[in-house]
């Protein structure tokens, strides 16, 4: 017979600075509906993204088979380059949807700042970057939004991405690069070209990671102390929680345990963190 699962829930040393402003920012925000599907929306996205670039990866050398299908027959259907692209424009689209919701949150926050757009990212943007926005928004937000040199060619991206056909990729055989060309996105006078469309889509991605990293940075420095019940684990079918307070220094000892309080004396259903866990000590008044 096999063992029940055991999944360990609380890991702290593995949130990111979105993952804490998720936890704790009901103490300090009144997040509409929309405002909170946004939040979870920012890592959603971005999640997606990732795991549509490491597809990409894998399909990658199908190319080779285009290629070869040129050679033998002088001619090529090009399907594969075809997937190949489909699957990364479904990249840039993610990451643009991160980004949205993103920008989301942050007018969900300020939304009574003068001449802050809430209905659109392209305008909050410009407006942003052109200081077109009035106090009280914050200087660090202007600063993290400003960094973004790569929206624009990103939202150009997507808004053709959202009613056109798909572009094309084909392979630099030099270089063993991926070029990305689509005519119906203008970079300058000309349709937009990338070269080497793998390197570029992962600098991308860490940009916007930063960008989240920055604006969530702030909004976590401005939350007010609170206490939320965090899930700790799912041991044999039970769940094990906890109190846990805002603490910008968390670990895994940090808060009090709660369900120590029928797990005590409860055979079989001691948590197998009891022994190591300074929340189960800190719930029991001991010292660690």
């Amino acid at each position: 017979m096999k063992n029940p699962a055991r999944v360990r829930v609380f890991a702290p040393e593995a949130w990111t600075q979105t993952d804490f402003f998720k936890i704790f920012q009901g103490g300090t925000h009144k997040l509409k509906a929309d405002g909170v599907k946004a939040l979870s929306g920012v890592s959603n996205h971005f999640r997606k993204a990732s795991l549509l670039y490491g597809l990409a990866i894998k399909i990658l050398p199908n190319l080779q088979i285009d290629e070869q299908e040129l050679m033998d027959k002088g001619h090529t259907s090009a399907i594969n380059g075809a997937e190949l692209t489909a699957v990364l424009e479904e990249v840039f689209t993610e990451l643009y949807a991160s980004v949205e919701c993103i920008r989301k949150v942050i007018t969900g926050i300020y939304a009574g700042t003068p001449k802050l757009p809430t209905d659109s990212t392209r305008r909050f943007f410009i407006r942003v970057m052109n200081d077109e926005i009035g106090s009280p928004f914050p200087q660090e937000l202007i600063s993290a939004v400003k960094g973004c040199r790569w929206f624009e060619q990103l939202r150009a991206i997507r808004d053709e991405l959202t009613h056109a056909d798909i572009g094309h990729c084909s392979t630099d055989r030099e270089n063993k690069t991926v070029t990305y060309m689509h005519q119906g996105v203008k970079d300058g006078d000309s349709s937009l070209v990338i070269i080497d469309a793998m390197r570029h889509i992962d600098d991308l991605a860490s940009d916007i990671d930063l960008f989240a990293r920055d604006v969530f940075r702030y909004l976590n420095s401005q939350l007010q102390p609170t206490v939320v019940t965090q899930i700790c684990g799912i041991f044999d079918g039970r769940v094990y929680v906890r109190n846990l307070p805002l603490d910008h220094s968390l670990t895994f000892h940090t808060g009090e345990c709660i369900s120590y309080a029928w797990f005590e004396d409860a055979e079989g259903r001691r948590c197998p963190f009891a022994d190591n866990c300074g929340a189960y000590y800190a719930a029991k008044g001991i010292d660690r």
